[in-house]
């Protein structure tokens, strides 16, 4: 009976979400995306409080459904900055918008996402987040990190890995994209350490399984990225000790420094 009343809890609580995207549709296309276009100066500040309201309203909502979150630390964006973390769950990037202030960083993302996702291709597109279809077009995903690094006024964050880890561990990394970004602008390095999501990675897991939900995300940095390129690759493989070594403290009850 109890595993019968948290999954209607869940469902619930997941449907609440879908009304949010719904109302949140309004502002979006009525402010944010005219704000941007008459006043493009204020584009990233309007996009980082549509999205930073929204991730507030989806974790209240998730949270009737029995998750918990938890962020420790604090992604200083208002100037450019390289943030790498590991990816658990769709809820990484909720954590990740609010670590971030005051500005919501870019992040590299695949094409699927670029249209006909509610609220989310809009933001990417306004954002500026670089798309990237490694398989079908390698070159082009390597221009677009390029141009993202060299443009973006607030910053990148990716997810080196590729994609999410089914068991929580933190898979090795792809460092391509990581050593273009640094290759084109040497910015500070924050690493992201998520956990405590992995159980309901992809959205169909949500439906009865929100109360699985229990996210914990910490900064870490910033770091400083070596000036001799052909330092890069062992730098960027570090962050992925880095997260590693972190996560294992996590799990282990060491409080963060």
């Amino acid at each position: 009976m109890l595993s019968v009343l948290r999954g209607v809890r869940s469902l619930l609580s997941v449907l609440l979400v879908g009304l949010l995207f719904m109302l949140m549709s309004l502002p979006l296309r009525l402010v944010v995306v005219p704000g941007s276009f008459l006043f493009p100066s204020q584009r990233f500040r309007l996009v980082s409080l549509f999205m930073k309201t929204i991730v507030h309203g989806i974790w209240a909502a998730l949270r009737l459904g029995g998750a918990r979150a938890r962020r420790v630390g604090r992604i200083p964006t208002d100037e450019p900055v390289l943030v790498v973390a590991n990816h658990q769950s769709l809820t990484d990037i909720l954590q990740l918008t609010l670590l971030a202030t005051p500005f919501t960083p870019a992040f590299v993302t695949r094409r699927r996402y670029q249209r006909y996702v509610p609220l989310v291709s809009a933001s990417m597109r306004l954002l500026g987040c670089p798309i990237v279809d490694p398989r079908r077009d390698p070159h082009g995903s390597v221009a677009a990190i390029r141009r993202g690094a060299r443009e973006l006024p607030h910053g990148i964050f990716i997810f080196p890995e590729g994609h999410r880890s089914r068991d929580g561990e933190v898979l090795p990394f792809r460092i391509a994209g990581a050593e273009t970004i640094l290759s084109e602008r040497r910015v500070p390095v924050y690493v992201v350490v998520n956990d405590g999501a992995w159980r309901v990675g992809r959205l169909s897991d949500l439906l009865f399984r929100v109360h699985l939900i229990d996210a914990y995300s910490e900064v870490l940095g910033p770091f400083t990225p070596p000036e001799d390129p052909e330092e890069r690759t062992a730098f960027v493989r570090g962050l992925r000790d880095t997260l590693v070594e972190a996560l294992a403290r996590h799990r282990s009850g060491t409080p963060p420094a």
